[in-house]
């Protein structure tokens, strides 16, 4: 006998009929729950205490490019910005030629971008200095005030009138002098990047202060991981060809000089000021703030102590000025990205790394043009926080710019500081109208 599968087809309603006829009480259990086990969810308001001060340490190093330029911009003044790197020769050649004869030496550099305040300064001349540089640089030393007039030979190794429009590539010739010198390094000076280095350290880029009175300039990024230095000579009635490379590998960084250091006030104010680079930053005061949600939970009836709050979401809104007769420019002069950011450190160097709140699904950070503010989520930080008895300047939040790099291999991303972009913008302080605020959500543990 075969038995063939057949199907069963009820109508909707006998199965609507069905269902129905079975009670669901959500009460069930509810009996069984102790009343001092119901947790309920509550949210509250702090001011955020704020001010503007200066990144102490700012660790300028390994920028994704190395740039120079000089801008001007209302409240900020001049920020001119100037980089270092290292360079060493592709391969190993075991002799140059007897009597080489330099034909030419030079480099195009890919531009990767550039800030500027005013359109018509997107193709502004600059003068572009390129110098020897006479003093090792010190992989430990990368920060805003690391540089000096001693690290560099006081003759530029470029060709002079040098003059860059802003166009996608920036070619550089160097004097022949210059190559010259590079032509007498021995053997173990070219078959090794640490020797070649010790005696050839390295290149600065830099250009003039932009001097006019009203906001202008540029500032320009330089792609040097692209970059190839190609010095063409003729030895022994033959062409031949060195090529050297910007070593992204060994030390290199950017520095830059602001005259906004008045701004920087550790008292409420109106204002919060925001600058790229070594400028001013916001800065949350940590310890005031959890002074003021300890003193708020001793205040409540009955108590709540810190130790029993459970944050379910923390948030730290600051509010931007509303534009006004459709000028944008503060808005449009801001950075995509800004998170709260702590000061770190490591056995040899300091530096800011954004809080781990960063890598949670919609964390915020970057400028709501709806509601005219910035929000991140500060959960894991603020509960941390709340539970210790010694907190200093080392627990502020540094609001600071940030990118991501994506890994090729797991897709997940990274976040770092943006240490090579400029930006400036105006945030609202604790005496605005909209002053910024931690708003949190949630539940007190019973005891």
């Amino acid at each position: 006998m075969t038995i063939r599968a057949r199907s069963l087809f009820l109508p909707a309603i006998f199965l609507f009929i069905i269902t129905s006829c079975v009670p669901v009480d959500n009460r069930m259990g509810s009996g069984f729950i102790p009343s001092n086990q119901v947790v309920y969810i509550h949210t509250q308001d702090f001011a955020a205490p704020m001010f503007t001060t200066i990144a102490d340490s700012m660790n300028m190093a390994a920028p994704s490019y190395l740039e120079f330029g000089s801008v001007n911009s209302p409240l900020f003044g001049n920020t001119t910005s100037s980089g270092l790197v290292q360079f060493a020769p592709y391969s190993y050649q075991e002799e140059y030629g007897e009597d080489p004869v330099v034909d030419n030496m030079f480099v195009n550099i890919p531009m990767s971008g550039f800030t500027v305040f005013e359109e018509d300064d997107r193709y502004m001349p600059q003068n572009v200095y390129v110098y020897r540089l006479i003093k090792d640089l010190n992989h430990l030393d990368v920060y805003q005030d690391s540089f000096s007039e001693e690290y560099i030979d006081p003759i530029p190794v470029s060709k002079p009138g040098l003059i860059y429009l802003g166009r996608d590539t920036l070619r550089i010739d160097f004097k022949e002098s210059f190559a010259y010198e590079l032509l007498q390094a021995d053997s173990t000076e070219r078959d090794s990047t640490e020797a070649f280095t010790a005696r050839y350290k390295g290149l600065y880029f830099t250009t003039e202060k932009y001097n006019a009175s009203n906001k202008g300039g540029r500032i320009n990024y330089m792609n040097i991981a692209d970059a190839v230095i190609y010095l063409n000579y003729k030895s022994a009635g033959g062409d031949s060809l060195l090529s050297y490379y910007f070593n992204i590998y060994g030390t290199y960084y950017n520095i830059a000089s602001h005259e906004s250091s008045s701004l920087a006030d550790k008292q409420p104010s109106e204002t919060l000021y925001y600058e790229g680079l070594a400028g001013v930053k916001p800065c949350l005061d940590v310890a005031a703030l959890v002074t003021d949600i300890k003193a708020w939970g001793q205040a409540q009836t009955p108590v709540i102590d810190a130790d029993r709050i459970l944050i379910s979401r923390a948030e730290l809104i600051i509010p931007v000025a509303i534009p006004t007769d459709g000028n944008y420019t503060l808005a449009d002069n801001a950075p995509a990205t800004l998170y709260p950011c702590k000061l770190m450190s490591n056995d040899s160097l300091m530096y800011y790394s954004p809080i781990t709140d960063i890598y949670n699904e919609n964390a915020g950070g970057s400028m709501n043009r709806s509601h005219w503010h910035y929000s991140y989520e500060i959960t894991s930080y603020l509960q941390k926080v709340l539970k210790s008895d010694t907190l200093d300047v080392k627990d502020n939040l540094w609001i600071m710019p940030v990118y991501s790099v994506s890994s090729s291999t797991s897709g997940s991303s990274t976040y770092y500081v943006d240490n090579f972009t400029y930006h400036n913008t105006v945030l609202c302080g604790n005496l605005s109208d909209r002053p910024p605020y931690v708003r949190i959500t949630y539940a007190v543990l019973q005891q």
